[in-house]
């Protein structure tokens, strides 16, 4: 199970570092597979995040300052293992010698993956403004 996470968490970065791969340089390559991670991960925690603030009944300071410093930190140990140790890397090689029906299953289980932490987060940030009566700003 822990083998399948790992590799779920991989595939995130190969996404990422895929996607228009040839439009750009290898730095931003590996820049865009670590962000892709890290963004999922942030749309995790801000979805827990809602949550806790829910049910101590207490909101958090909300400053852009501080939520850029919490990305730079999450990016920083996923940069580390997936760059600096080479494990992304590495999988980015290994991925193409992959049988079909595994690369399929990574595919589809990270897209799943995303689904569920988009409607996750969704879900959060609505009941966090339905808790403390937060009209979110209409573009009418």
């Amino acid at each position: 199970m822990f083998r399948f996470l790992k590799e779920l968490y991989l595939t995130g970065f190969l996404l990422g570092f895929k996607f228009a791969k040839d439009r750009w340089p290898f730095p931003v390559n590996i820049g865009k597979g670590v962000a892709g991670v890290t963004l999922i991960e942030a749309f995790i925690l801000l979805g827990i995040q809602s949550w806790i603030e829910i049910h101590r009944g207490t909101r958090f300071h909300d400053n852009d300052w501080k939520s850029w410093i919490a990305f730079l930190a999450l990016s920083l140990p996923n940069y580390y293992a997936l760059v600096t140790l080479g494990h992304g890397i590495k999988f980015e090689r290994e991925f193409a010698h992959l049988k079909k029906s595994k690369k399929i299953l990574l595919l589809v289980s990270f897209t799943a993956l995303m689904l569920a932490t988009i409607l996750f987060t969704i879900y959060s940030v609505s009941a966090y403004q339905h808790f403390f009566h937060i009209i979110p700003k209409s573009d009418f």
